[in-house]
């Protein structure tokens, strides 16, 4: 991992001028005077002197950050050896002794030696101890993170029914050992760089050498080097800064916690990434068809699975329409409804002194603030309050003659309809939208939501993500993947190539 590495891309460069002090690095000598300077006087990071079995011609500086590293391994696997090993006795010189350390003296799985201050500094932030060797400038690091972390749990925000257990968690080499544990192709790569010139934050570009599409993962690395901010701790800040359209609302990547999900579009032929201290990984690229497909799709019979999934493509346009499609009719359009149902309507708005228009606002209102109150909320309560809060709510203002029963029905089946998207981001846009086709209605009726759904189209039409259109597969010259895996599901031993959109080397799943 470089400390002070710098990537150009056109006019674009990874770093401006106020990092100037860290390019400066680089050309510095590996001291223990130049690390205290640029560490300063942080009390988490650890300076030791040793004597190499107690010879004080052969001093020795060992650094660490406390807390990061493993104390135990590094007393015993370290520093009792560096003190008592009787092969550095024989030793003549630091050069000498460098390069037994080097090759194995010290047992350890993982040790680099370092000519350059950058990727020493870099090593010790990341959890390595350092030896110091201030007369021949240079450093041995050893990688002995020992931090707490979380364990790994079951998936919170994405429900696993009939898959796999195990989610992501905050750190990075975990995370890239799940996905090697269920991956064993030896063309599996994983591929680091840097993000945030103050955070430093390792980015893991993952997918697989002899079937993704090579451009895809060139574009992917080009965008991640072009970032130029200072800190990447959270997901928005690479997730805005790598998508096509930044004007849009609806997901250009995708975002995951389950394994399972994230490794079954890695032999499809995407590219993943894994950030370290976020415990989600981004799938690029997605496309809309994706955002109708969960794992469970495949993990039970195919009719089962296509049933499921034409059910969220009719709850999607339930979710969009139904509140416009009610406000048209009951507004504009009465000679639409019939009879009976005209007659319930009425009765049911007789005593409602608000329009039709301002109780689909209000109960709107109110359903996304109980869902953000649910958010938000401690767990063990926010279920409990989002449910009672709907029905106390809705109850009291349907007694109270401010709202419609009809009202409170039509905005409950639009949030149920809501809640089958199986991802959150998607579902999110879709929330927008409704609203925007509410406000569309209650202009023109019918006419107004018919603009509206053709701009909606039309938006997504025009977007695109890595090269490959938004709307694939249902756009031209890809209709030949809709039957397979896309509206329904078809028997897995159909499904025997990888969609066309991604251009994959390989382009046969099975034979």
């Amino acid at each position: 991992m470089k400390f002070g590495k710098f990537v150009k891309y056109g006019k674009r460069t990874k770093t401006e001028s106020n990092n100037k002090e860290i390019t400066e690095l680089i050309d510095k000598e590996i001291t223990t005077e130049n690390v205290r300077m640029v560490l300063s006087d942080s009390s988490d990071i650890n300076y030791q002197l040793y004597y190499i079995n107690g010879c004080r011609d052969l001093p020795v500086t060992v650094v660490f950050v406390d807390g990061l590293v493993n104390t135990k391994i590094v007393n015993d696997d370290v520093l009792k050896p560096l003190t008592q090993e009787t092969v550095l006795k024989e030793a003549k010189d630091l050069n000498s002794i460098i390069d037994l350390l080097e090759h194995g003296t010290i047992y350890h799985a993982s040790r680099k030696l370092r000519t350059n201050l950058g990727d020493t500094l870099a090593d010790i932030l990341s959890g390595a101890v350092a030896l110091i060797f201030d007369k021949e400038k240079k450093a041995i690091t050893f990688d002995i993170k020992g931090f707490e972390k979380r364990s790994i749990s079951e998936p919170t925000s994405e429900s696993a029914l009939k898959g796999s257990k195990d989610s992501f968690i905050e750190v990075l080499r975990v995370n890239t050992s799940l996905i090697r544990s269920k991956i064993h192709t030896p063309y599996l790569r994983i591929r680091e760089t840097i993000v945030g010139n103050q955070s430093r934050t390792a980015v893991a570009v993952i997918y697989i050498e002899n079937l993704t599409n090579k451009k895809l993962v060139d574009e992917v690395f080009k965008r991640l080097n072009g970032i130029n901010i200072d800190a990447a701790t959270t997901a928005g800040s690479i997730e805005e800064y790598i998508i096509d359209n930044k004007r849009t609302i609806f997901p250009l990547v995708m975002n995951t916690e389950r394994t399972d999900k994230f490794c079954h579009n890695i032999l499809e032929g995407r590219v993943g990434l894994l950030i370290d201290g976020l415990p989600t990984a981004y799938i690029i690229p997605a496309t809309i068809s994706m955002f109708f497909q969960a794992p469970e799709d495949y993990a039970q019979n195919y009719i089962s699975g296509s049933f499921l999934r034409c059910l969220r493509y009719v709850n999607s346009l339930i979710t969009l329409l139904l509140p416009a499609f009610y406000i048209s009719i009951t507004t504009f359009h009465q000679e639409m409804i019939p009879t009976l149902l005209a007659i319930t309507i009425i009765r049911s708005k007789a005593e409602v002194p608000f329009p039709t228009i301002t109780s689909v606002f209000f109960m709107l209102f109110a359903f996304e603030v109980l869902i953000e109150a649910g958010f938000r909320l401690p767990r063990t309560i926010g279920q409990t309050i989002s449910i009672i809060g709907a029905l106390v709510v809705g109850q009291a203002a349907v007694q109270a003659k401010i709202i419609s029963p009809v009202v409170v029905i039509i905005i409950a089946l639009t949030g149920m309809a809501g809640f089958t998207m199986p991802n959150q981001d998607f579902a999110n846009a879709l929330r927008i939208c409704r609203i925007l086709f509410v406000l569309f209605a209650s202009i023109a009726g019918l006419y107004g939501l018919s603009l509206g759904f053709v701009l909606l189209i039309y938006h997504l039409n025009t977007l695109e993500t890595f090269g490959v259109p938004y709307f694939s597969p249902f756009v031209a010259n890809e209709g030949r993947d809709i039957t397979k895996d896309t509206l329904i599901r078809v028997p897995l031993y159909l499904m025997k190539k990888r969609p066309s959109s991604l251009k994959t080397i390989n382009k046969k799943r099975q034979k």
